[in-house]
């Protein structure tokens, strides 16, 4: 009897370790990270995450991961909202400590957080993970929390931004040209008093930020499951093959449905973020 049950455990350990399951059931469930793994990761033996809280300096006050080190919106954007080239995001980066082989966790406590990853991302650092739920789920956990100012970096980083990702930001003639029944679909992710006030860019439908997360519960740092956003596109009419361009009022909240696509598994090609969203736009369109 033992040995028949420990011949199937032996192959199974011979082949190799077994595959956990996807978090929250998404194919890229990577990009997000959990406190309980953050918590592991900052206690390990392996590389220290950075970990930047884009959070308002009063919740900071009152509490923050230790050793994590809080951003400003206007560190990383420009005077319109757009983000930095890629020399100040260089220059930015490093200033936070972070080198080119440094794991970044990013948290905030609404939605800032997925518009940073992004932003890594467009300058060539993919191991940046967001903390799904923010701060309230790392406090909720249990685990040390820091008061007052916090630390700066010890030491500038080494990170070499790339040249800005190809297809990764959309431009506003792109925008102008975009039309369902060429397989590029707008989608406007801002609250729903705004697309009301000011009706849509062009064909643009509505998908608001909110939705992909639970912001209706009070936990608007958290995503849903990848059920719950498959049932939500489904219903929205996403399909795999279109090229998806997605806007808010200064491109902050668009980044979320962007990164809950990439989740998702949606080709990265075919996923865009309109950095000039509605202020470029409707300055632009005024001309």
């Amino acid at each position: 009897m033992v040995r028949t049950v420990l011949l199937p455990l032996a192959l199974l350990l011979a082949a190799g370790p077994l595959e956990a399951e996807p978090y929250k059931g998404f194919p890229r469930g990577h990009a997000l990270i959990a406190p309980a793994e953050l918590k592991s990761a900052l206690d390990g033996p392996g590389p220290k995450p950075v970990v930047l809280a884009a959070v308002g300096r009063v919740p900071w006050l009152l509490g923050h991961i230790p050793g994590a080190q809080r951003v400003q919106r206007r560190a990383y954007t420009d005077r319109n909202g757009m983000a930095v080239d890629r020399a100040r995001f260089q220059a930015f980066a490093r200033g936070l400590g972070i080198d080119d082989g440094t794991p970044v966790v990013v948290y905030d406590n609404a939605y800032d957080a997925a518009r940073l990853w992004w932003l890594f991302r467009l300058y060539g650092k993919t191991d940046v993970r967001v903390l799904d739920g923010g701060w309230r789920a790392w406090d909720e956990a249990g685990y040390a929390v820091e008061h007052g100012p916090g630390r700066a970096a010890p030491k500038a980083g080494n990170f070499t931004a790339a040249p800005a990702l190809a297809g990764w930001t959309a431009g506003f003639d792109e925008v102008a040209l975009a039309r369902p029944d060429a397989g590029a679909r707008l989608w406007d992710a801002r609250d729903i008093p705004e697309w009301k006030e000011t009706g849509p860019i062009g064909e643009a439908r509505f998908i608001g930020w909110r939705a992909f997360r639970r912001a209706d519960e009070g936990r608007p740092a958290e995503f849903r499951t990848a059920a719950e956003i498959g049932a939500l596109l489904r219903q929205a009419g996403f399909e795999l093959e279109d090229d998806h361009i997605f806007y808010c009022h200064s491109g902050v909240r668009a980044a979320t449905p962007m990164l809950a696509l990439y989740l998702m598994g949606y080709p990265v090609e075919r996923l865009r973020l309109y950095d000039g969203s509605w202020i470029e736009w409707s300055r632009r369109a005024a001309d």
